[in-house]
């Protein structure tokens, strides 16, 4: 019959195990004691929460005055729901697949958050970095300004993304079947403070408390 693909026999099974067993190396766990098991699994999201957070607060009154017009700023925050459709389940294909030695799920995680990291620090110093390789009177200076931060925000939502695409999927493949609810819900938990703490920050005045990092809120 068209689509039926047998029943599977034992040969089968141990055919299947026999090829995971050299696809899969290592030992899934958590390091430290148990009580922090859970708070270590999701400290990722909680992260990544806040860059999300600073971002949603900070950057349209960022791109509005740098010139970006109120019709384009729809275009911009696009990159969030799409980010959504098309990375989280392309990483999630690619992590699947991985055989790397640091693990499937170490690498994307490690890499998304130095792009991350990267793309927010760009976003917050744009004007100077363009104003490096460009004069300030240029009329070329705004336009690519725009557009860097157009880009680092891009960035930002696309990196977010996939480390947080990796991290539920780590919260799958460590916990049992016991403690998958428990594990969801200390993600959930981690957003949440995330969120909480982004924007709380933000009404902070940084620049006076931490004027080494920048003179502005953003940076």
């Amino acid at each position: 019959m068209v689509g039926f693909g047998g029943i599977p026999t034992r040969n089968d099974d141990d055919e299947n195990n026999e090829m995971d067993a050299h696809r899969w190396r290592g030992r899934k766990g958590v390091r430290g004691p148990s009580w922090l098991k859970m708070p270590l699994l999701t400290i990722g999201l909680l992260g990544t929460q806040i860059v999300w957070s600073t971002e949603m607060g900070y950057a349209s009154p960022y791109l509005l005055s740098l010139g970006l017009s109120k019709s384009w700023m729809s275009m911009v925050f696009v990159a969030g729901p799409l980010s959504g459709l098309f990375v989280q389940p392309l990483i999630g294909v690619l992590a699947d697949n991985s055989t790397s030695r640091w693990g499937r799920r170490r690498p994307y995680m490690f890499y998304g958050s130095i792009l991350c990291s990267f793309s927010l620090l760009l976003l917050g110093f744009t004007k100077e970095i363009v104003s490096w390789f460009i004069s300030p009177d240029s009329p070329a200076n705004a336009t690519i300004t725009i557009w860097l931060a157009v880009i680092s925000i891009y960035c930002i939502d696309f990196s977010i993304n996939a480390v947080q695409a990796v991290d539920r999927a780590l919260l799958v493949d460590t916990l049992p079947t016991a403690q998958q609810e428990r594990g969801q819900a200390w993600a959930g938990r981690m957003l949440s403070v995330g969120s909480v703490l982004g924007f709380w920050v933000g009404q902070l005045p940084l620049p006076i408390h931490f004027p080494f990092f920048g003179k502005t809120q953003l940076q």
